[in-house]
C-alpha cells in the first residue's frame, strides 16, 4: 500500500471487484477523455483470477480516500512501446465530483515514486488528449515535461485527435525529489 495525505493506492482485492466493475462499467464515471470500452463481467473476472490486474509488465491500482475508504479512482501503469525502457501512466477519478481537489496529483506523485523504486526503468510517461487541460495540469504538477504532440494520434468518435508527451526521467524525479526535502529559505528565515 502506498501511503499519502489524503487517499493511499492498493491492488484490488477480491472483496473489491464488483464495486470496481460497475465503477468502470457506468460511462458516466469516464469522463470525455477516457475510452469507453466495456469489458464483459466474466472476461474481467478471469482477468483479475490470471493476474490480480499486476504483471511485470502493466498494472492497476486503486484511488482509495483514506477518511471514508470509498474507492475514488485508479491508476495504471503499462508499457507505451516494446523498444521504450519506459512506462506509460493512465489515471481516473471515476466522480466528477472528486475531480479538481489534488486526488490525481497525489496518485501520480506517489505511483511515480514507487514505480522509479520498483522498477529499472529511467522514464515514465502521460499522454493526454490536448483538449484535456485538467490531466496536463497533473502532469505539469508532477514534474512531468511536455516534450511535444503526436498529430492525429488516436480516433475518438470518429475524428483524429492529438496527444500531448510528458515525461519524466529518474533524473528529473531525484531533482524534484531533493529539491522538495530542502527547506526553502523562507522557511529558514522564519525560524532564525
Amino acid at each position: 500500500m502506498l501511503r499519502g495525505k489524503t487517499i493511499h493506492l492498493r491492488t484490488l482485492r477480491k472483496a473489491d471487484l464488483d464495486k470496481y466493475y460497475e465503477l468502470t462499467s457506468d460511462l458516466a464515471n469516464r469522463g470525455p477523455h477516457f475510452p469507453l470500452t466495456i469489458e464483459s463481467e466474466s472476461t474481467f473476472q478471469e482477468r483479475f483470477a490470471k493476474t490480480g490486474f499486476w504483471t511485470d509488465d502493466r498494472g492497476m491500482m486503486l484511488i482509495v480516500d483514506n477518511k471514508t475508504k470509498r474507492l475514488v479512482g485508479q491508476m495504471v501503469f503499462f508499457k507505451p512501446e516494446m523498444y521504450y525502457d519506459a512506462f506509460e501512466l493512465g489515471y481516473i477519478v471515476w466522480n466528477p465530483k472528486d475531480r479538481g481537489k489534488g486526488i490525481t496529483s497525489e496518485a501520480v506523485q506517489l505511483f511515480t515514486k514507487y514505480l522509479f523504486d520498483l522498477k529499472h526503468i529511467y522514464r515514465l510517461q502521460i499522454q493526454l488528449e490536448s483538449e484535456n487541460i485538467g490531466s496536463r495540469r497533473v502532469a505539469e504538477k508532477c514534474g512531468y515535461k511536455h516534450e511535444g504532440t503526436a498529430r492525429h494520434a488516436i480516433i475518438v468518435s470518429g475524428k483524429p485527435v492529438d496527444l500531448e508527451v510528458f515525461g519524466i526521467t529518474r533524473e528529473d524525479f531525484e531533482k524534484l525529489s531533493t529539491q522538495a526535502a530542502k527547506p526553502s529559505k523562507k522557511a529558514s528565515r522564519a525560524k532564525g
